[in-house]
């Protein structure tokens, strides 16, 4: 081929030794070491400092190594019989690991057609083909003697004679690199243990140039650590600026597509530059490191570009199709009247995440009035309604026709709604005092609960062990670190005010101050769903009758979009019917 830039592979670790005086010289420029130089391995995941920050709109992580296991050559060398006993090592190595690696084992050799399209789907397939790989003797006898390891929850993966005789990764969506490459140091030990065990071989380990791989390239560390992240101010600045950038970083930037599948957009891959040279700690640190200096040079690139008019990482979320600059023009200074919301604040999980439908909630019912310019199209084309439809509520549960047949596999019903108070926040812009207030409210009415309704609340904040594991045992706790629910502002001033009730035949349940002021919930195991929902109604009912009495205060009922919650695809009524 006339375009390599390296253009040299090993075929076992000997190639190494033997041809030294090629390989020698070639590895010290490329990797740019001196000759005397020694390499240092270090998978202490302890001494990673930080994360990626919690703002930074990182899609996914993924770290990799290779691994070669000695006395078997490498991929472009390795006989048929070794590739075969690499095989042989690894389906035994991964019945040993602990839970959360656990997983199956897939040889290529006989895949059927669904194992095969599902591994395609989860892109987790590696296939023949490759000019290089052939060229280079990495495809003979295909496909034996090759697989496919991932654990359960598919973020642990191994390759099996691939380009390297191991390829070990570890993955998850999001942006904690830490602990993917904790989950990759002990994968990677996992490995090294089983095989050690079996047959008495160690990894490939050379003094000078760490761990054994095919390519020259990927010699020491073999890692690459990487992230998918948006980069929109930098895209608007210079794609050539920022691969300078990345350099200065020693950070390595790709389209999403791959090493040659070009750029697209302002979504980018961005790893470690180097292997050899550093440790695993100092690579991972180096693209943590850099990855949120390129979020905050990004910040102020976006500021000088865009001006205020806040980048939108959930691309396809109803909040990027309807909240225009226009709109946002118009409606960025407007404070609401009953918990100083804004529209910043509405839409600040679209704004941070990239993974929303919806993207907004409302501080307040001022929200859906203030900021209806967005709220209005955007409820309208979610829920499929007209501009001129007005919501009805009808809690008559003698209006309900039969039930759900005697002899259906039911195993339980489940009812569940949201109510708001008039005059107190919503759970994203509701002010501590209001929260109080909220639970005091509450607190007060389930005190006139009687017959089958009557039971106990349970405030959160000092609550005593016992009942809270007697809450968590039941199903019934609900718990901080919803990172939507922190970002949308729910979980300000967590635990105060907030608590959770259910009458003593644990049927009927209220969440207070959660996503919405109140969730109330009617349950039962069986099929019973006019009961329930006979019980919700009633439920109701009397928390609205006692926060009428006590307060003067109704329920938020809105005559165009019905119930009032904090999320819009919740409007109406506010109903899940459910039965498992």
């Amino acid at each position: 081929f006339n375009n390599q830039h390296c253009g040299i592979y090993a075929g076992d670790w000997d190639s190494y030794k033997d041809f030294a005086p090629v390989f020698d010289p070639l590895i010290q420029e490329y990797h740019g070491i001196s000759a005397s130089s020694k390499h240092t391995s270090d998978m202490d995941v302890g001494k990673i400092k930080g994360n990626i920050a919690e703002d930074v709109p990182v899609h996914s992580c993924r770290i990799r190594v290779g691994r070669s296991i000695d006395g078997f050559g490498l991929s472009p060398g390795i006989t048929k019989e070794q590739r075969v006993g690499v095989e042989k090592l690894m389906k035994s190595a991964v019945k040993n690991f602990p839970k959360d690696l656990a997983g199956q084992y897939y040889p290529l050799a006989g895949m059927n057609e669904t194992v095969r399209q599902q591994l395609v789907d989860d892109h987790f397939l590696f296939v023949s083909g490759d000019r290089n790989l052939t060229v280079a003797g990495m495809e003979r006898d295909w496909p034996e003697g090759r697989g496919i390891f991932h654990n359960d929850k598919k973020t642990f993966l191994i390759w099996v004679n691939e380009e390297d005789q191991l390829r070990i990764i570890s993955m998850q969506m999001g942006g904690d690199v830490r602990g993917v490459f904790e989950r990759l140091a002990k994968g990677i030990k996992a490995v090294g243990d089983s095989v050690k065990k079996e047959s008495g071989k160690d990894f490939c380990l050379d003094a000078k140039y760490g761990y054994i791989h095919s390519c020259p390239t990927n010699l020491g560390t073999g890692m690459r650590a990487s992230v998918h992240a948006d980069l929109p101010g930098w895209t608007k600045h210079s794609v050539d600026a920022l691969k300078e950038r990345c350099e200065e970083l020693h950070l390595q930037p790709r389209g999403t597509r791959g090493e040659s599948g070009g750029q697209t957009g302002f979504t980018y891959d961005i790893s470690n530059k180097h292997r050899l040279g550093y440790s695993e700690v100092q690579l991972v640190q180096k693209m943590i490191d850099g990855v949120n200096k390129l979020w905050e040079e990004d910040k102020k690139f976006q500021k000088q570009y865009f001006g205020d008019f806040p980048f939108i990482a959930s691309q396809h979320s109803l909040v990027a199709k309807h909240v225009t600059k226009d709109k946002w023009d118009a409606l960025k200074n407007i404070k609401t009247k009953t918990s100083g919301f804004t529209l910043a604040k509405a839409i600040a999980c679209a704004v941070q995440f990239n993974n929303q439908h919806c993207g907004i909630y409302a501080g307040d019912w001022d929200s859906y009035k203030d900021f209806a310019p967005v709220f209005d199209p955007l409820i309208q084309e979610y829920h499929g309604i007209s501009s001129t439809a007005v919501h009805t509520s009808d809690m008559d549960f003698n209006k309900i026709q039969g039930n759900i047949v005697d002899g259906a596999p039911v195993h339980s019903t489940r009812i569940r709604v949201g109510r708001s108070i008039d005059g107190f926040g919503l759970s994203p812009g509701i002010t501590k005092e209001q929260r109080i207030g909220v639970e005091k409210l509450m607190a007060n009415a389930v005190q006139t609960f009687s017959g089958e309704l009557a039971g106990k609340y349970y405030p959160l904040a000092g609550m005593e062990e016992s009942v809270r594991q007697q809450l968590v045992d039941d199903h019934f706790l609900f718990v901080s670190g919803d990172r939507n629910l922190t970002v949308a502002g729910m979980e300000r001033d967590w635990p105060e005010g907030r608590g959770i009730f259910h009458n003593d035949k644990k049927t009927f349940l209220i969440w207070v101050n959660e996503e919405d002021q109140l969730r109330i919930i009617s349950m039962e195991n069986g099929g019973n769903v006019k009961g329930v929902f006979e019980r919700l109604c009633n439920g109701i009912k009397m928390v609205g009758d006692s926060v009428k009495k006590e307060s003067g205060k109704d329920f938020c009922l809105d005559k165009k979009y019905g119930y009032v919650h904090s999320c819009p695809t919740n409007l109406g009524t506010g109903m899940r019917a459910s039965v498992h």
